[in-house]
């Protein structure tokens, strides 16, 4: 039998009060009671905490202690043993992810390290509904090789290039899933099950490489008529697309375009870098010179402004959306009685193609130098030696440029401006 009874228990003062074999009541100042198991192990003296009275008694305290000796006498820790215990149990209690929830994790760390807004629309389209239905609501560590080959199949061959952006976000899924269910459910993944060589035993060979296609682009001398088509039109993204054009800039450029980068009075628009695809080759942001008439769009914008963005979407202060310049073309391909293709694919134009339209003009009618011409582009202009010793963006000589531009573009005959009002349609 034990030192202590349970009237001891109850009445024993501040200090530390033996029972038997190591086993403590202590006593704190404030009347807190707790068990504590003394006990060597490897020549090493450990305190393991029983629990605290009157939660755990005097008879539970004496069981729980015999079973702790028990495993010191086999070499065991039972502390260690203890809370391995405990972690199995949480780990049984806790759900196990659903590969959707994996995903969405996977999708805002790749949102969060580009700035391009088609990117991220593609990394949340290509890991969502459109392509993973069969896959968001399980368990992620159910899912099989086969399960995720019946995902690919449909587009492998018919769309290689949605397969190779695909597969790849799937693996990462099952990367992320892999160091989540080891820490969290005590789960090993042996297997990635989208490990490419488990794909290729499914009959899987790699997408077919495509060549790098040419986007479809409208004939510069068309650019009068489709200025003049868009300005017929009430809609933010007709203004966004001839402001697009005006400027020669990239989609996304345009589109995240905010207030503080304009300085209307020296029709001047500075991007920051985290905006350019060519910031690789810059140190600095890109001076962009603005024609009289992209001065207007701005200041037309600015009567309707709702948000840090010029171009403003109906989403609270957000940008507006890549996939709305191609619907208001395809809109006015449906409505207008020209169609917006390209001659030569036989597709309808994309906003990007309107720097083709733009370069093409600049060569063939133009003039301009060579490296006027590529500055508005936003390309490297010479090589690196070049570059270092250069020390102009030769804004004066673009600004010529981007007027007389703007000047061909300007429509042949008057055409009618619709004024944006604060109810406006795509």
């Amino acid at each position: 039998m034990g030192k202590l009874t349970a009237r001891k228990v109850e009445t024993a003062k501040t200090g530390k009060h033996g029972d038997n074999n190591g086993l403590q009541l202590v006593v704190t100042s404030t009347g807190a009671r707790k068990w504590v198991l003394r006990f060597m192990l490897a020549g090493r003296a450990r305190e393991m905490g029983l629990g605290s009275y009157p939660e755990v008694g005097l008879a539970e305290a004496r069981a729980n202690a015999f079973e702790a000796r028990k495993l010191v006498a086999a070499g065991t820790d039972p502390i260690e043993a203890r809370d391995a215990t405990r972690k199995v149990d949480a780990h049984a209690s806790k759900a196990i992810p659903t590969f959707a929830q994996i995903a969405t994790l996977v999708v805002g760390d790749a949102q969060a390290q580009s700035t391009n807004a088609k990117v991220k629309y593609q990394w949340a389209r290509h890991l969502g509904p459109a392509f993973c239905a069969p896959l968001l609501a399980r368990p992620v560590s159910e899912i099989s090789t086969l399960d995720v080959a019946a995902v690919l199949r449909p587009v492998w061959e018919s769309k290689p290039e949605v397969a190779r952006k695909l597969y790849p976000a799937i693996r990462r899924v099952f990367e992320r899933a892999r160091v989540i269910l080891k820490a969290e459910h005590g789960i090993v993944m042996l297997e990635n099950p989208a490990n490419w060589s488990d794909m290729k035993a499914q009959g899987f060979s790699k997408p077919r490489t495509l060549s790098r296609g040419r986007h479809p682009s409208l004939p510069y001398p068309r650019m009068p008529e489709f200025t003049a088509a868009t300005r017929a039109r009430e809609a933010i993204a007709a203004r966004i697309l001839e402001f697009l054009i005006l400027t020669n800039v990239r989609t996304d450029a345009a589109l995240r375009a905010e207030w503080s980068e304009f300085d209307l009075s020296a029709a001047l628009w500075t991007v920051p870098l985290d905006k350019l695809k060519d910031r690789k080759h810059r140190s600095e942001p890109m001076r962009i010179p603005l024609s009289p008439r992209a001065v207007a769009i701005v200041q037309e914008m600015a009567a309707v402004r709702s948000s840090s963005f010029v171009f403003p979407s109906r989403a609270s202060n957000k940008p507006f959306s890549n996939m709305a310049l191609l619907t208001v073309i395809r809109r006015m391909n449906a409505t207008d009685d020209n169609k917006w293709t390209d001659p030569v694919q036989s597709k309808p134009i994309v906003p990007h193609g309107f720097r083709t339209s733009f370069r093409t003009w600049a060569e063939e009618v133009g003039r301009f130098p060579h490296a006027t011409i590529e500055e508005a582009m936003g390309h490297a202009v010479g090589n690196a030696i070049e570059r270092a010793y250069r020390r102009t963006d030769v804004l004066e000589l673009r600004r010529e440029l981007m007027n007389a531009w703007a000047a061909y573009c300007e429509p042949n005959a008057e055409s009618k401006i619709v004024e944006l009002t604060a109810a406006f349609a795509l």
